[in-house]
Parts: structure tokens; C-alpha cells; sequence
């Protein structure tokens, strides 16, 4: 307790303390707030430049013994102008014309601070706590003008917060229903020069852009809602600033920078451990959905190896996916903790609710096939492998949709039976064309989409579910077949991979 005495309490014991405090709570608020509507408008480098472009209007006000307030909303207001009148009055585009205005005003703002007459009127005032900020050197008129632009700014935006909201998010509807778009983008200017303003004293013309964006941005990787957005963001950006300002007070350190680094710490906090959007996160639900996918594949694997009648080892699914022993034992392994195969004596066979969720993964997938054929207008040799990556988003809810707009169809395009919603499969009556009679017509009803440089090179001869074909001639290594008049030559393994039927 002494210890948190000595670090938050006994440093309140002081006037400018107090002042300091009261104001990064104002600018805190402020900022974050208005920052939100800039983000969500991208307007993140028009924000830039006008914090930029005060400098010269605070010059001026220095010497025409003026407030600063009006030189620096004045010329902040000016540069957004000017900025539009550049974009609109030549082929320059529009970050190219913020370029070269914010650069120009924030020179000339320079210039002027360093000039005899300025530095007379100014006091003894520091440039760099003009450009950084002080927010330790805050007066009573400081924190008053702080106070007014902050109401100021807060007033207009709960006033005009659903007019906002529309032309922020989208302009063009904004515009069709009669709303002064160009209006309403001049008052955001106008609100984000108040905004700027009121920053300058705590953390300067440079750094005043970082207190208008990162506590916006933290809040943008934490909700979906810009009223929850803007609540998170003004939390924040209190936090980042009150961390500032004890860091500077204790460490004797720049105040602006040090809030801009409180909020930046806080970011990156965001950045790395956000629940939906953060790296971390998204990593890890990669990770899963990887895995998640890798168990689907083995299990599919698993029930076609067992729809053919054999006998399920460990060695003999290894070899069906091509991969090793021990990754296989691994997949296996992660199947039988999910209740979907279980081991007997070195065999595996799959639980009913294996079963159940291998018919719903083979259902998504023929139903994808279908609809990337039929709708998407795929070659037929492309859509087996964009359905395997399809068909592991909701493969329950996705395929009810997808059969809808099929108008329930019973076959994938290669000829596979599409099982119904409640698991049930028809047995596929094909048999292999290098089984079938010589000279007896049949009816191709089924391709095999693997392995995919066999179905390829069938479909590219006019091998295709429901053509008519005759064998009139085979050997050991090949296999002629008539088709619409003419014939083709086919190896006997490719015929292996064709299913066919007496024609009706």
C-alpha cells in the first residue's frame, strides 16, 4: 500500500500534476473517440497531415499575440480544404496531395517557430515541447481550452452520431437518402482540428496523430460495434495517457512520447493476444482447423478403405494416404480419443458416430462438387480438389443450403451417389470397365476423381457419366473403346477407374 502510495498518490500532491492528470484524461478521451470515426473512414493519413499542418497556425497566433487555438484550427481546417481542392483541380491523387500539403505546412511551421519574431512573442516557449508535447506543463487556460474543444467535439458527435455512423461506413447511401456528405466530411475536418488542438499541449503536433489512431485500432482488433468501439478506445486511451504521465513524471522523460508508448505497448498487447483477431489467436485456430482437417481426411479414408471390404491396419491406411507410419499412428490415435474408431486386436473399425460424421463429410463434399460444376462452371477434373478444401466449413449447415439450391440431386458429377441428409448411401451398381464384356454396350455411371491426372486424361477423351461406350477390342495393357463413332485406346488401369452399367 505504501508502495502504491509513493508511486500514484503522492504525485497528485502537486498543482501541475493535477492539472497533468485531468488533461490526459480529456485528451485520452477525446482523441480515442474521434480516432474511431478516422479508422473506420481510412482517413488514418489525412489525420496526419492536419496534425502536421497546426504548426504554422500556432506560429502565427504566437505572433499576432492571438490564441492558439484559432491559428491552429484555422490552418488545420485550411489544409484539409486544400487538400480537396488539389485532388479535385488536378490528376493528383488525393495521399499524394495530403503529402505534399501536411509537408509544405509543417515546414513552414518550422520556419516560422524559429524565426526572431516568433521565438520574442513566444516567450522562451521550447520547440520541442511544441512538437512532442508537455503535458506536465499544463496551465489553467490549457486545461480549459482542452476542456471546451473536448465538449465540444463530444457534443457534436452524440448529436450526429447515426448521420456519422451512415457516411462513415457507406457514403454512397448516405448521399441517396439526402444527407450533406460534403458537409458532414467538412465537420469531421472541422472536429478533427478541435481534436488536435486540444492534444497539442499534452503530446505535441507530431505525436498528436498517434493518440487519435492506436487506441482506436487497439479497440478495432477487440469489438464489431463502433458505439462499443468508441467506449473501448476512450478506456485506452485514459490508460495509456495516465501511464504516460506517471512514466514521465517518475522516469523525467518526455510526456507525449511516453503516452504514444503506453498506447503502443497496449496495442500490441492487442495485437498479439486479441480472443478473435489477434495473432495468437488466429494461429491457434489454424493449428486447430488443421488438425480438425487432417482427422476428417484420415477418417474419410478409413470408411472408403472400409466400403471396399478390407481389412483396416494401421500399414494399410498408411499406404492408401502415402505418408508415414508414425504420422499415420498419430491420426489414428487423435480418431480414437473422439469416439470415432476404436482398436481391436492390431484392426480398426469405426463407431457408429465415426460413421455418421465420414457420410456427412462425404455428403458436403459430392454436394460442393455438384454446385462448383453445375453453378461455378469448374472443369470437371478441377472441382475434387476445391470441394476437399469446401467441404470442411460447416459441412451440416453448408450442405443442407447446397442441396436446396441444387434441387436435391442424387449424384456428384463423377457419378457418386450424394448420401441424404439423415446418412443414408446408395450402393453404386457400376461395375469396372475392364471387367465388362467385349462387344456389349454399357453406360459409364461413375469416374474415380483420384488419383487426378487419371481423371484428366479420361474426361479430356469424352470419358463422362452418361456416355455409351462399346469394348471392341482389349489385351492385358489396353483396353479400345468405341465412343459417338470413333474409337479411343485407354490403358487397362485407367479403365479400372471407370464404373459402368447396361444402358437403360
Amino acid at each position: 500500500m505504501e508502495l502504491f502510495d509513493q508511486i500514484f498518490i503522492e504525485p497528485l500532491r502537486y498543482e501541475f500534476m493535477q492539472r497533468a492528470l485531468l488533461a490526459a484524461l480529456l485528451v485520452g478521451t477525446i482523441s480515442s473517440v474521434v480516432g474511431c470515426y478516422i479508422i473506420v473512414r481510412r482517413l488514418a493519413l489525412l489525420g496526419d497531415a492536419i496534425a502536421h499542418a497546426v504548426l504554422p497556425g500556432v506560429a502565427l497566433a504566437r505572433l499576432l499575440d492571438l490564441p492558439f487555438f484559432w491559428g491552429a484550427v484555422g490552418t488545420g481546417v485550411l489544409t484539409a480544404l486544400g487538400i480537396g481542392w488539389i485532388t479535385r483541380r488536378s490528376k493528383i491523387k488525393e495521399d499524394t496531395a495530403i503529402g505534399v500539403m501536411f509537408t509544405t505546412a509543417f515546414a513552414l511551421g518550422v520556419l516560422l517557430l524559429s524565426t526572431d519574431a516568433v521565438r520574442k512573442k513566444a516567450q522562451g516557449v521550447d520547440l520541442f515541447h511544441v512538437l512532442f508535447g508537455n503535458v506536465l506543463g499544463v496551465s489553467t487556460g490549457d486545461l480549459v481550452t482542452i476542456a471546451i474543444a473536448g465538449a465540444l467535439v463530444l457534443l457534436t458527435i452524440v448529436l450526429l452520431y447515426k448521420e456519422l455512423l451512415l457516411h462513415s461506413f457507406d457514403p454512397t447511401m448516405a448521399a441517396a437518402i439526402g444527407l450533406p456528405t460534403g458537409l458532414l466530411h467538412y465537420l469531421m475536418m472541422l472536429l478533427l482540428s478541435l481534436t488536435i488542438v486540444a492534444s497539442l499541449q499534452t503530446v505535441g503536433v507530431v505525436l498528436a496523430v498517434a493518440m487519435l489512431i492506436i487506441p482506436g485500432a487497439t479497440a478495432f482488433l477487440l469489438t464489431h460495434r463502433l458505439v462499443t468501439m468508441m467506449l473501448v478506445a476512450a478506456l485506452l486511451g485514459v490508460v495509456a495517457s495516465l501511464a504516460g504521465l506517471y512514466l514521465s513524471f517518475h522516469a523525467n522523460l518526455s510526456s507525449g512520447a511516453a503516452m504514444v508508448l503506453a498506447a503502443g505497448v497496449l496495442f500490441m498487447g492487442a495485437f498479439l493476444l486479441a480472443p478473435q483477431h489477434g495473432v495468437l489467436a488466429r494461429q491457434w485456430h489454424l493449428r486447430r482447423h488443421r488438425r480438425q482437417t487432417q482427422m476428417q481426411d484420415l477418417l474419410r479414408k478409413i470408411y472408403e478403405l472400409t466400403e471396399r471390404g478390407a481389412e483396416i491396419t494401421v500399414a494399410l491406411v498408411a499406404q492408401a494416404l502415402r505418408q508415414p507410419l508414425a504420422q499415420t499412428q498419430r491420426g489414428l490415435r487423435a480418431l480414437v480419443q473422439h469416439g470415432w474408431i476404436r482398436t481391436s486386436n492390431q484392426k480398426l473399425e469405426m463407431t457408429p458416430a465415426g460413421r455418421e460424421e465420414a457420410i456427412h463429410l462425404i455428403r458436403s463434399h459430392r454436394l460442393w462438387e455438384r454446385y462448383l460444376a453445375e453453378k461455378a462452371s469448374l472443369p470437371l477434373e478441377s472441382v475434387h480438389a476445391e470441394a476437399h478444401r469446401l467441404e470442411h466449413v460447416q459441412p451440416a449447415e453448408m450442405a443442407e443450403r447446397l442441396e436446396r439450391q441444387l434441387g436435391h440431386p442424387v449424384r456428384d458429377p463423377h457419378g457418386d451417389p450424394i448420401p441424404t441428409p439423415e446418412g443414408h448411401i446408395s450402393v453404386d451398381p457400376g461395375q469396372p470397365l475392364d471387367t465388362w464384356p467385349l462387344k456389349t454396350p454399357a453406360m459409364i455411371v461413375h469416374l474415380e476423381d483420384e488419383p487426378e491426372e487419371i481423371l484428366s486424361a479420361l474426361l479430356t477423351r469424352g470419358l463422362t457419366p452418361g456416355q455409351s461406350v462399346l469394348i471392341v477390342e482389349r489385351n492385358e495393357k489396353e483396353i479400345a473403346l468405341q465412343i459417338s463413332g470413333r474409337v479411343e485406346v485407354i490403358p487397362t488401369l485407367w479403365a479400372r477407374a471407370i464404373s459402368v452399367v447396361a444402358p437403360p
